[in-house]
């Protein structure tokens, strides 16, 4: 059975200036296209009924990569593909790179944006709790001029990000993480290994010659309505050395502090063990060398 889609215009501005522009004419509703994996689908579904789009396909720079001082610079059209492939993120930032290469499919890896990603605000988004965990900003441009959003502070509820109307997301900066950081990302799906997790947990660990936790960040992927910093678990660690059992009050720590919700993937009650569950493992093979 054939699809009808709402009729749209398709603009494709060539400048930043021009892009901010067409997305906020007054003539009825505009929705920007990146890669659109989440909006074609949201307008195939009847939830989207926009009258035009307004694609940054042709817009330069926005996809570039690259290291400005310390910090990785990531353009805002740069694919998850582009990200996992990139040498300079690989070597640099491997946190990043492992959590993109988990999104999806290889082909929405192609076609999905990362500035897309961030703007959709998926609670299950994989990149997002990497990026909390490496205190990320996000630069975005409009009618007002530039602003720069900490992560921390990008993603306001359910579905919604912290951009105002007109607002464009750029680019983002990734600061450097500490030396001799050990980092991973897992995600756990109780269906497809190419889904969206029904937990994700990004976990970045600095031990000092002793052995104590010197910094601890962990970010949670489809534990609240919108990804988080597991704060109450890492005060738990800081400064603690990685135990088994500090493993497992960390783990239990950020099961507290999650207020997961419930949908056809699994309940939230099911959802808050998974957090316990893989924070513990992902702490205790950082600790050990294991990933």
């Amino acid at each position: 059975m054939s699809v009808r889609l709402h009729p749209f215009r398709l603009l494709e501005p060539e400048s930043l200036t021009d892009a901010v522009d067409a997305l906020g004419q007054l003539d009825g509703e505009a929705r920007l296209v990146a890669g659109g994996t989440a909006l074609v689908a949201m307008i195939r579904l009847g939830l989207l009924k926009p009258d035009r789009l307004v694609s940054l396909h042709r817009v330069p720079a926005l996809g570039q990569i690259g290291v400005e001082g310390r910090s990785l610079e990531l353009g805002a059209m740069a694919t998850h593909a582009d990200i996992e492939r990139s040498r300079v993120v690989r070597d640099g930032w491997p946190l990043l790179a492992e959590a993109a290469r988990r999104v999806a499919t290889p082909a929405i890896r192609t076609s999905g944006t990362i500035g897309g990603n961030l703007a959709y605000a998926e609670a299950a988004s994989d990149p997002a709790p990497a990026l909390l965990c490496l205190d990320a900003e996000v630069r975005v441009v409009g009618r007002g001029g530039e602003r720069v959003i900490p992560i921390a502070s990008f993603f306001r509820g359910f579905y919604e990000a912290a951009l105002e109307p007109g607002e464009i997301v750029t680019a983002l900066r990734v600061p450097p993480p500490p030396a001799g950081a050990r980092s991973g990302y897992v995600k756990f799906t109780s269906r497809s290994a190419e889904d969206k997790p029904l937990v994700g947990v990004a976990a970045l660990i600095a031990l000092d010659s002793s052995g104590r936790c010197a910094d601890i960040r962990l970010g949670l992927g489809g534990a609240a309505p919108t990804p988080i910093r597991a704060d109450g678990a890492e005060r738990t660690l800081r400064g603690e050395t990685l135990t088994d059992a500090a493993a497992h009050a960390a783990a239990d720590a950020a099961a507290r502090e999650a207020d997961p919700l419930s949908d056809l993937m699994g309940s939230a009650s099911y959802r808050r063990e998974m957090i316990r569950v893989w924070v513990r493992r992902l702490l205790v093979a950082l600790r050990d060398g294991t990933r």
